[in-house]
């Protein structure tokens, strides 16, 4: 039994008898695309490490909220991307092309399968609650809750993968939220997949009116050969859905995120639900209600409207919404998009990636303001983002004053701008790897997270680019 200061939030004490469930290395919280990149990693050293997740799958949204998507050309990934994306291609779960869409089932037979192999513990179905703190103040253990009750995992080192920093949050490390000059967020997404589609119908429409789409080569992609197909547009249909009642009034354009012509299939990413924190549990419960209201006008609007969708039907929804943007932990160091922008070189490097954006305030990777798609969406209706290349600092996962919580995923330290970049699943599972490798090398070396070997985390990252 532990009796010791537990911390569920910033203001919030609680001290009890309660039972330690397991000791760990490293306690990797969060089970999305950073969290099983930083478990797998952390496991891969030899560290004894757990991770926990609230759902009883891995993956996040990736999976369980089937944005099944990797936003990277697949010739620039390296490390552990790589790795598991040529996994899924060998069986036939993935397109390797500019972009990367994935069969989401198999990610997850693969992800678990990845997670075993590296000896790593899980805890799911399991709610991360508050924190543990030793006598100097610093983390040293998760305080959970599962079907049995409450418990403390004790951990060495503690990588927060949440997304929405809630780990750093029990612990009273300071953050942000949303644009800096109103604190707004970007809107939360329910994606969808729908069968029945004549995809022969639906390409050759699109095909024949460029006009309609954007005309971003990595927003609308139609490329039978490989099989990277997807759509952004079809404006002008759904502003004549819009007059005639059947979509409602915050919906500016119908997006395919993903399309498999041999299955008939596609996956849906047109839901938005603005005003809405993910930290808060209210707003969840509204916004996903708000969804299924939005879901069910789609899916009228696409059997009355879409070519080759006329028999469509629904056959699975996210079993989670996804949130694109919550806290974002103040770091060691603060990034920029201005820092992206100029390819800064870090001396900390820990990690390389590669997308195409809109960079600046036109781009701001889904407007929290409602008007994204409409007519005066230039980033949207018009502009065509680059390439951007760009380094990862390794002090971006540190919190400001931490010595044993280490950050991976979304909720790193970076500026509003700069998150559309760092938040992508390239990046988390990029900032997921380094995360992993250094907060094993913490806990073996008995160092501060900010006092790591950066030559040890490099040597672990082996041909990752960095």
């Amino acid at each position: 039994m532990e009796k010791g200061n537990l911390f569920l939030g910033p203001d919030l004490q609680y001290g009890a008898d309660l039972p330690v469930l397991g000791e760990y290395d490293v306690i990797v919280a969060g089970g999305g695309m950073a969290g099983v990149a930083a478990a797998v990693a952390a496991g891969r050293t030899g560290a004894k490490t757990c991770l926990v997740e609230r759902l009883q799958t891995v993956g996040g949204i990736a999976t369980a909220g089937l944005m099944n998507l990797f936003y990277t050309p697949y010739e620039v990934m390296s490390g552990f991307g790589r790795e598991l994306f040529s996994v899924l291609e060998s069986k036939g779960g993935a397109v390797k092309g500019e972009t990367v869409p994935f069969d989401q089932e198999l990610c997850v037979s693969e992800f678990f399968r990845f997670l075993s192999e590296a000896k790593v513990d899980l805890f799911l179905d399991t709610w991360i609650c508050g924190v543990s703190k030793n006598s100097a103040g610093d983390v040293d253990g998760l305080l959970v809750v599962n079907k049995p009750g409450m418990g403390i995992l004790k951990g060495k080192r503690i990588v927060d993968a949440t997304g929405d920093g809630d780990v750093s949050f029990y612990t009273g490390f300071p953050y942000e939220q949303g644009r800096a000059e109103d604190h707004k967020m970007r809107p939360l997404t329910l994606l969808f997949t729908v069968g029945g589609i004549d995809c022969r119908k639906f390409l050759d429409y699109v095909k024949e009116n460029p006009g309609e789409f954007s005309p971003d080569p990595n927003q609308c992609i139609v490329n039978e050969e490989t099989g990277e197909i997807r759509v952004f547009g079809f404006f002008s249909i759904v502003e004549k859905a819009k007059k005639a009642g059947y979509l409602y009034d915050s919906c500016n354009y119908f997006r395919i995120e993903a399309m498999f012509p041999e299955r008939g299939t596609a996956t849906i990413n047109t839901i938005r639900v603005y005003d809405s924190d993910g930290t808060r549990n209210s707003d969840i419960v509204s916004a996903v209600v708000e969804a299924r209201r939005q879901q069910s006008k789609i899916m009228e609007f696409v059997r009355m409207f879409i070519p080759g969708m006329e028999k469509s039907f629904l056959t699975s929804t996210g079993q989670i919404i996804g949130v694109r943007d919550t806290r974002r932990i103040v770091g060691e160091l603060y990034m920029t998009e201005d820092d992206i922008a100029a390819g800064r070189d870090w001396p900390d490097s820990i990690g390389y990636c590669k997308g195409r954006q809109t960079l600046g305030h036109q781009g701001e990777g889904h407007s929290p303001d409602g008007t994204e798609g409409s007519e005066n969406d230039y980033a949207v209706r018009q502009a065509v983002g680059r390439m951007v290349s760009f380094k990862i600092p390794y002090r971006i996962l540190i919190p400001k004053g931490s010595k044993t919580v280490l950050l991976a995923g979304r909720n790193v330290s970076c500026d509003f701008l700069a998150h559309k970049h760092l938040r992508n699943q390239p990046a988390c599972i990029t900032t997921g790897t380094a995360a992993g490798i250094a907060a094993a090398v913490s806990a073996g070396d008995n160092t501060a997270v900010g006092d790591v070997d950066l030559s040890k985390i490099r040597n672990y990252l082996g041909d990752s680019e960095y």
